[in-house]
């Protein structure tokens, strides 16, 4: 079984929006179950900078690519810190995914 989810990355700043660039997984990318899912970024330069941000939420999400389908199905990092780099990690169990094909 597989995980193919989508990354999904949300700033909890009030008024503060920055864009991002995943660079790590690469999209449609396939991710074997119970091993590490490292998501990896960069400032994508519009928007507000990194830099000038403090904390941020990451879950792993499954769904489609309108907003109503989108679950969130495990946190990758619930209280992330923009200090402490540009990337974050975690183990997601198998459970998660469901039964169903590449879920």
């Amino acid at each position: 079984m597989v995980l193919t989810k989508t990354l999904f990355l949300t700033t909890l700043l009030p008024l503060a929006f920055a864009d991002i660039q995943f660079t790590s997984p690469a999209a449609g990318a396939t991710l074997p179950v119970a091993k590490p899912i490292t998501a990896r970024w960069k400032d994508s330069g519009d928007g507000t900078a990194l830099t000038d941000l403090a904390t941020y939420t990451l879950f792993l999400c499954a769904g489609g690519n309108d907003a109503a389908t989108i679950l969130q199905v495990a946190a990758i990092n619930a209280n992330g810190q923009f200090s402490t780099g540009n990337e974050a990690s975690a183990t997601v169990a198998a459970a998660v995914g469901g039964t169903d094909t590449n879920a």
